[in-house]
């Protein structure tokens, strides 16, 4: 769905791919949604909670006549509205620090009718090439669900947590294959040898099962040696015999040590 506008294109905040050491990473061209639903500013909102609804997402790319991307309306968008009494409240200290701009813009999004006066915008965008691991990163720090997908000027799809999840679970399952015993030995007391809490267990491995055995004096060193073998690439399961035991009572020095 779109419709026609006459805004100006806002200038968008694109984030490119990221090298990790020469690491292979999957790209946001192999798991995006291509060609998304889009709306126009100057549509209704009631038009854009209706597309929502109709092609089941949480979110549009707001776009201009020629599909260059303006910004994106959300579910969040309709959180403050004055139709449903849900419309920001505060008070004087509230009023006292806030700007002009962060006054008009929220009053705006409280009240205003089209798409174009309560949409987010710049749209913080990810181009194809970037990495899903990069898009990751930026989802938790802008605390957003969706990322529209530019190349150029054009808006070629969208990619969102949910797409990144299920990224997560096939590269998850792609770990579960087969792997010899001393490979994952190998792996698990490199990653161990890594790590300052790492010194302090016995493993074995055996049809992709590792036993950890020791003793530790704090739990959360059995929590990571824990975690640290179910993470390595080919292990089927974990059986944890470590046992977490309290430091030894310092001796009690005899009368008059300390004179």
């Amino acid at each position: 769905m779109s419709i026609d506008g006459d805004q100006g294109r806002a200038p968008q905040t694109s984030y490119t791919a990221v090298s990790s050491g020469g690491r292979k990473m999957l790209k946001i061209r192999s798991i995006m949604t291509p060609k998304p639903a889009t709306i126009g500013p100057n549509a209704k909102i009631w038009e854009a909670a209706n597309a929502m609804l109709d092609h089941h997402v949480s979110g549009l790319p707001v776009v201009d006549q020629s599909g260059g991307l303006l910004g994106i309306i959300s579910e969040s968008d309709f959180l403050r509205r004055s139709e449903i009494h849900t419309d920001a409240t505060h008070g004087l200290w509230r009023d006292f620090f806030s700007s002009r701009g962060e006054l008009a813009e929220e009053y705006a999004k409280n009240f205003g009718s089209t798409v174009g006066e309560v949409m987010s915008c710049p749209a913080v965008t990810v181009q194809p090439d970037a990495s899903v691991e990069a898009a990751a990163e930026l989802m938790a720090k802008k605390n957003i669900k969706r990322l529209p997908v530019v190349e150029g000027d054009e808006l070629i799809g969208i990619v969102t947590r949910f797409d990144v999840m299920a990224a997560l679970v096939r590269e998850l399952a792609s770990h579960c294959a087969a792997r010899a015993d001393s490979d994952i030995r190998n792996a698990l007391e490199a990653e161990l040898a890594r790590q300052k809490w790492g010194d302090s267990v016995t493993l074995h491995v055996a049809d992709g099962v590792v036993t950890l055995e020791g003793r530790v004096l704090d739990s959360r060193e059995k929590t990571a040696l824990h975690v640290a073998a179910e993470n390595t690439i080919g292990v089927k399961r974990v059986d944890d015999h470590i046992q977490v035991v309290a430091p030894p009572d310092m001796p009690v020095p005899p009368p008059g040590f300390y004179l």
